[in-house]
């Protein structure tokens, strides 16, 4: 059972899945057994990890002190150190691990993530000039972009908030949460006209039920109708959308039908009563 136990951890570590309670349990008892061959090392980085996720400090201490005796220096185990020093609550301590690896490398990927991820936690402001730096280097990290438009979204950041999901659909233009995201930011700003362009393309880009039959859809045709309707109320309200390219009242009115019908065709799931009835009457009344 060992070779299978050891697939079995391979495979997690592969995937990223976490597992922790049964990562030790089985890591305990493949190094007991001493049949672990060459990934004793990839075996007892997964082990300190997980220990340190059940607060099993001193498993983990005992994991990171036979790394480091096998690799010292290792950029890859002073990662850990700086993960065992966040569990104990030593968080300055821990980002000066973070600094220091990438005073020696600015390109290691994950003493950006936990300086970032630190930053995060204590000053959500601080983090945003993390974020650019490391997208500067990284600019293919979706997740990096997305977390920037949430951070710029909580800060009422709207227009940089709009310009790092345009980013992050450069890196994944098939990313139809993304273009949806972009459409409710564009909304919020006030550009109706923009907001309206990204959700009918995120509509498009969601397929038919046959071939999608997710709930988001209902979520997408609810904001199709609030940007139809204020657009029929302020037909000449700002947007950095062409006029040749604006959607005309013709064409508004007959998208405000059709989200009506997708609305009501799909329940309106998870919207009161009465915001329902006010959307679907007029619009008028719905407060932004």
């Amino acid at each position: 059972m060992s070779s299978v136990d050891l697939e079995v951890l391979s495979r997690w570590r592969t995937i990223g899945a976490r597992r922790s309670e049964e990562v030790i349990e089985l890591g305990l008892k493949l190094l007991k057994s001493g049949k672990v061959g060459d990934q004793e090392w990839a075996l007892r980085e997964q082990l300190a990890i997980a220990a340190l996720d059940l607060g099993q400090i001193e498993l983990s201490q005992e994991q990171i002190k036979l790394l480091h005796s096998k690799f010292p220096n290792s950029p890859r185990v002073k990662i850990l150190d700086g993960l065992l020093l966040e569990s104990q609550g030593r968080l300055e301590d821990a980002k000066a691990v973070y600094e220091g690896l990438l005073r020696v490398d600015e390109t290691n990927v994950s003493a950006h993530q936990r300086l970032i991820s630190l930053t995060l936690s204590s000053s959500p402001t601080s983090a945003i000039p993390l974020l650019l730096k490391y997208l500067d280097t990284f600019y293919s990290d979706p997740s990096g972009w997305s977390l920037l438009s949430e951070q710029y979204c909580e800060l009422g950041m709207y227009t940089q908030a709009l310009d790092a999901l345009g980013h992050l659909m450069s890196v994944q233009p098939w990313d139809e949460a993304a273009v949806r995201r972009a459409g409710e930011v564009a909304y919020t700003m006030g550009d109706y006209q923009l907001s309206l362009k990204h959700l009918l393309r995120s509509i498009e880009m969601q397929g038919t039920k046959e071939t999608n039959p997710n709930q988001r859809r209902t979520r997408t045709w609810w904001g199709i109708k609030l940007a139809v309707s204020r657009l029929l109320e302020s037909p000449n309200s700002e947007t950095t959308v062409p006029r040749e390219m604006q959607s005309t009242e013709k064409q508004l009115k007959l998208l405000d039908e059709l989200a009506t019908e997708r609305i009501l065709e799909n329940g309106g799931k998870g919207v009161s009563l009465e915001v329902k009835r006010k959307v679907l009457a007029d619009g008028k009344d719905v407060v932004r």
